[in-house]
């Protein structure tokens, strides 16, 4: 019997939840979802939020209620907002590979926005301000490239100026009369009084030289990483005002008359009104969080966000409870019962590796025993007999299997050329997995080693994988392949496919629904096959938002994450009249029995990664093989680097997306 991974979407999007209507299309409402914030603009009434993955947000109430607007943003992955008379600037994060960066423009109030960074040489632009007419720009500096740039005509036209600056990524910028004041990733907060022709260290009195935001309130200076400083010396001299910051890993700072606003990793804005003597929860509306993975019982919906731990709901959706981690980015999840009645809870995350819950998410336990990559980002259990084994996907270490229970874990055999796994899938016969640039790979010993199975696949930059029936589909950057065959030969199956960019599949019975990123050049969306993938037709009506990352069904309903957009749900008998929905898994169920199988490492079980990227405060390095995407391809963004959160116990890298 031919089976796939249903409890897993390690993919990403944005999300809000949603009541039923009875209208035959896509709806969405607000869930509980926290955001990330990185940075915060006062114009005027308004208030501006750029967050990681929903683009920018408006409050024209002082920060208690917030509102998208996306129009024009290829990119909403914001780092940095900036007002230059009647142009409002955004600064997003350079996209895999490269593309995608730089700063937007909006002359109607954040209505729309355009592409403006023509000489802008590092396109991962991390903060904006103005002075005059003379508009800054500080990048990430990788390779040489980037630092410091300023426009003289409003965005048109950029220059490099970066003179006596270390060669560190600049992730804050802010004027305070004829001062400019830098905040790099480490080495502090550097000064200019020359309008940035040359530059000084600015260091006493702080505890920390990873300085993610900057702002000035009358004649002081606010400076951040762990909590809130404070300077009222022009840098001379710093001071901590960080009571009430439940969450001291801050990324942006902005006064609006006699408040100040700062905007956390993954608990949304905070607000003080006595100069950071006291900070209160301020982030109404802000729903826009990460979403990255699904695990589902016959009670319990976990999801898994990049930046707000693990959500929780025991009523299908209607309603949440954060019951979150250490480590707030949870790339994947997953359920595995214990055929007695219980189940253990997954959780994959980026930089602490796995947790492990068996008491329905109250508790969370560090479970990695034999994990030697911490970046996890897919996961799946496997019947293996009448037991049920853990296998994780990992960013630089290839594959780990566990059969206890996550009690201890194995590295599996060296997959050449992945630098990191991204979706399972498995049969009777064998165990399959996605790659990011080196395509499909197939164990036939549960993981002990494993040999690519390309055959006819062109693109072999691989985000999804699903078994349908006989037949084995692999989601790629240049469309849908199948096999039917195990994976010895592929066919590229994408009539009535318009988008090439394929992330994410699911099935109710003999009908499998792909979803597509959507980009300048491809419309995106759900995709529906009943015909085993052989022709697709969209079923998209009601999506904003068609930058699908992943799927989920619960009870007879469909459920879709989107890339900043939110998560959506929809009816199966809408789609598929008579439709018989997927049962969710129960957590007493026994699987189908298939012989028994202890695996055995061969003698270097101990994956050497291409590339493994860091956890340490700066840079994150992409993987070493960069694949090359088709011209529609939606990019995986990279990240601007991240400090080493405290108190936390572990660092939270900002990963690919």
């Amino acid at each position: 019997m031919k089976k796939s991974v249903l409890l897993l979407c390690a993919a990403l999007g944005a999300l809000a939840f949603l009541s039923t209507k009875s209208d035959a299309d896509w709806t969405r409402s607000n869930g509980p979802w926290s955001s990330t914030v990185m940075d915060i603009l006062a114009n005027g009434p308004d208030l501006f939020a750029g967050t990681r993955g929903g683009g920018v947000f408006l409050s024209t109430d002082n920060g208690s209620s917030w509102i998208p607007l996306d129009n024009g943003f290829t990119n909403p992955y914001v780092n940095s907002l900036g007002v230059s008379g009647t142009s409002l600037f955004a600064g997003t994060t350079t996209l895999y590979g490269g593309i995608g960066g730089g700063v937007f423009r909006s002359t109607d109030n954040g209505a729309n926005w355009t592409l403006t960074s023509s000489g802008i040489t590092n396109p991962s632009v991390n903060s904006i301000t103005v002075s005059g007419s003379n508009l800054f720009a500080g990048t990430d500096t990788l390779n040489g490239n980037g630092g410091v740039f300023l426009s003289t005509n409003n965005g048109d036209n950029w220059t490099r100026v970066s003179n006596g600056q270390p060669v560190d990524h600049i992730l804050a910028l802010v004027i305070n009369g004829t001062s400019i004041f830098a905040g790099t990733s480490s080495s502090g907060v550097y000064l200019s009084t020359d309008n940035g022709a040359s530059w000084n260290a600015a260091n006493n009195g702080l505890t920390n030289l990873t300085i993610a935001a900057l702002a000035v309130s009358g004649n002081d200076v606010f400076g951040t990483e762990d909590g809130v400083f404070l300077t009222t010396d022009n840098g001379t001299s710093w001071a901590h005002v960080s009571s009430g910051l439940t969450n001291k890993y801050i990324f942006s700072l902005e006064a609006s008359g006699s408040e100040l606003f700062a905007g956390t990793w993954g608990s949304g804005v905070y607000r003080t009104s006595d100069n950071g003597a006291n900070w209160t929860l301020s982030s109404t509306g802000m729903t826009a969080g990460d979403i990255r993975s699904f695990a589902i019982d016959q009670e319990n919906f976990f999801v898994g966000t990049g930046g707000g731990g693990v959500f929780l709901s025991t009523d299908s959706g209607a309603n949440w409870d954060n019951v979150g981690l250490i480590n707030e980015f949870v790339y994947s999840m997953a359920a595995r019962p214990d055929g007695k009645g219980g189940v253990s809870f997954f959780a994959g995350t980026m930089g602490d590796g796995v947790f492990r819950s068996t008491d329905n998410g109250a508790t969370w336990v560090s479970a990695n025993s034999g994990i030697t990559v911490p970046l996890i980002w897919s996961m799946a259990v496997i019947p293996n007999g009448k037991q049920m084994d853990i296998f994780a996907g990992s960013w630089g270490g290839g594959v780990f299997f566990s059969t206890d229970d996550g009690d201890t874990w194995t590295a599996g055999g060296v997959i050449q050329g992945a630098p990191l796994i991204a979706s399972f899938a498995y049969n009777d016969n064998y165990i399959f997995v996605a790659s990011w640039s080196s395509g499909v790979f197939r164990s036939s010993d549960r993981g002990v080693s494993w040999t690519a199975v390309n055959a006819g696949i062109t693109n072999t930059f691989v985000n999804a994988l699903w078994i349908n029936g006989n037949d084995l589909f692999a989601g790629t950057l240049g469309g849908i392949f199948r096999s039917t065959d195990d994976g010895n030969t592929w066919v590229q199956t994408n009539t009535g496919l318009t988008s090439s960019s394929v992330y994410a599949f699911i099935d109710s019975d003999t009908n499998l629904f792909a979803g597509a990123a959507s980009s300048t050049l491809d419309p995106g969306g759900v995709y529906l096959s009943t015909d085993a993938g052989s022709s697709w037709m969209s079923v998209s009506p009601g999506l904003t938002n068609t930058n699908i990352r992943c799927f989920a069904i619960k009870d007879t309903n469909i459920f879709t994450g989107t890339y900043g957009g939110g998560l959506w749900q929809r009816p199966l008998s809408e789609i598929i009249p008579g439709a018989t929905p997927t049962p969710s898994p129960s957590p007493t169920a026994t699987p189908s029995p298939t012989p028994t199988v202890t695996p055995t490492p061969s003698a270097t079980p101990t994956a050497t990664p291409t590339s493994t990227p860091s956890i340490t405060p700066s840079p994150t390095p992409a993987p070493t093989v960069t694949p090359t995407p088709a011209p529609s391809a939606t990019p995986v963004p990279t990240p601007r680097p991240t400090p080493t959160p405290r108190p936390r116990p572990s660092p939270r890298p900002r990963p690919h997306s």
